[in-house]
Formats: C-alpha cells, sequence, structure tokens
C-alpha cells in the first residue's frame, strides 16, 4: 500500500505535472500547486482495526485568475478537483477559498481542504 501522500501526488500530477508536496521549490513555475496533509488515528472506531482521517491542504497558484479558475474554480469543477475526488479515500471537501501567496505579489493562489480517509490495517 503507498503512502497517502504518493497517492496524492500521483492524482494531481497527472493533472497539474508542477504538484509538490510540503513546500515549493526555490523559484517556481507557474501554475503550480502545494499541498499538506495532516492525519488523525481514529483509534476507537472498531475494535482491533481502525482508519486514520486526512486533512489535506492544497494552494494552487497563478499568473492569471483564468488559469486558476480552470484550474481550481471556487465552487465545482476545474481540473484538480475531480482528480482528488477520484481517490478511494476521499470523503468530502470541507472548504475553498483565495489565499495569499507572499512570494509574488502578481501570482494568484486559491486554497482546497478536503478529508480522506484510509484504513490502518
Amino acid at each position: 500500500m503507498s503512502s497517502v501522500h504518493a497517492t496524492v501526488i500521483a492524482a494531481l500530477a497527472a493533472v497539474l505535472a508542477n504538484t509538490w508536496a510540503v513546500e515549493l521549490p526555490p523559484d517556481p513555475v507557474w501554475p503550480a500547486a502545494v499541498f499538506d496533509i495532516d492525519s488523525t488515528p481514529e483509534d476507537t472506531w472498531c475494535m482491533g482495526g481502525g482508519y486514520t482521517q486526512h486533512d489535506l491542504n492544497l494552494v494552487v497558484m497563478a499568473r492569471t485568475i483564468e488559469e486558476l479558475d480552470a484550474l481550481l474554480p471556487q465552487s465545482g469543477g476545474g481540473a484538480l478537483r475531480p482528480a482528488l475526488e477520484e481517490l478511494s479515500a476521499y470523503q468530502y471537501e470541507e472548504a475553498c477559498g483565495d489565499a495569499d501567496y507572499e512570494g509574488d505579489p502578481e501570482v494568484y493562489a486559491r486554497f482546497l481542504t478536503v478529508r480522506l480517509r484510509t484504513p490502518r490495517y
């Protein structure tokens, strides 16, 4: 079984090759995406088994708002959202909205937070 990070990067990179886990490289090329994952075990879910919940925080950046909207519109669709929704671990979308990218004031950014759930055993 591959890690949740490997599963997510494979899904997103199939849509946007310039996708990174945890942090962007120096002087990134646009558009780009970066994500991090916060995981919490579900210890009391069932005896001898269990699941882990993952909050996936995705930030997508582009030079134009039109390019950003094509990748991740504020509500539904886009190129990246369906790639995550197709994951077997996908549970639901928690939030989406505009974000700041302080590294370059001419770059637009948007965040998406989704919940994933994977078996621990």
